[in-house]
């Protein structure tokens, strides 16, 4: 059962970005590109992933700005690099946490859905903070509590129901570990920014099947590997069938429609 669980290691992000990036990630990168101002001729975006937002930031550029996407997981930058072919993106592969770049590099640091799974979330802001130029705009996303994204929510709430072992740390709180405005608030203050404010946006998501959605969910995330290892492709299909099953009774029938929330934040240094 390990050499088919690790199979799965490289088609994690494929499953990731053609599942979820579509339903879960799509209205967010969209809304994140229109909250550019101004023309930033040096652009970072921190936990790029599959470059859904990678996308986006870069058709928003003029032709003389750069883009830089750093991510620490190699696998997602490779599916990245498929999808964005630019000469304006250059793909890092590095830590948020202790990024390779100068001090007052970039105009617009950018960072959506990434600082949740920091081990030490301060140091990730204060990363954005150091390489960001004066003057520079700093926007970030992560998500708001569980119940205010229903089908996440139902996802992780049936794995979890079904594995008998501790899932790792990565998985389930950590999505829902930034959705406090104060605690939002107090990184950004504590990083140096004196001017941040945190919103919070509400955006409608459709994914064509529930089951569209419980495989990007259970098959784009990690937490398939400890599916398989307990209970092989068997306990993987039962898990995906109850998350269909509970989708189309509480929420809705296909096509999925729900609300997405999330909280932004944005400063100037």
């Amino acid at each position: 059962m390990k050499d088919q669980s690790s199979s799965f290691e490289k088609s994690i992000p494929e499953v990731y970005e053609k599942y979820l990036g579509p339903y879960l990630y799509e209205p967010f990168s969209k809304y994140v590109t229109n909250r550019i101002l101004g023309d930033p001729q040096q652009v970072l975006e921190i936990g790029c992933g599959s470059g859904r937002l990678t996308n986006h930031l870069v058709n928003s550029l003029s032709q003389t700005a750069k883009l830089t996407a750093l991510d620490i997981n190699s696998n997602m930058i490779a599916v990245a690099k498929e999808k964005v072919q630019s000469y304006q993106v250059e793909f890092v592969h590095g830590d948020a946490q202790e990024m390779p770049f100068e001090d007052n590099t970039f105009d617009f640091v950018v960072c959506q859905f990434g600082f949740m799974f920091l081990p030490n979330k301060q140091k990730g802001f204060n990363e954005a903070w150091r390489v960001l130029k004066p003057r520079g705009q700093f926007i970030f996303v992560t998500w708001d509590k569980a119940e205010n994204n229903i089908t996440l929510h139902i996802s992780q709430e049936t794995i979890l129901s079904h594995l008998k072992a501790s899932p790792p740390a990565y998985f389930g709180r950590a999505y829902y570990s930034m959705n406090n405005p104060d605690d939002l608030l107090a990184y950004t203050k504590n990083a140096g920014f004196e001017n941040g404010k945190i919103e919070k946006v509400s955006l409608q998501a459709t994914c064509q099947t529930a089951l569209d959605a419980a495989i990007g969910f259970v098959e784009g995330n990690s937490i398939i590997k400890e599916i398989l290892k307990e209970g092989g492709p068997e306990l993987l299909q039962k898990i995906e069938s109850n998350i269909v099953k509970r989708i189309n009774s509480e929420v809705c029938q296909d096509p999925v429609c729900s609300e997405i929330n999330a909280w932004l934040g944005e400063a100037f240094k």
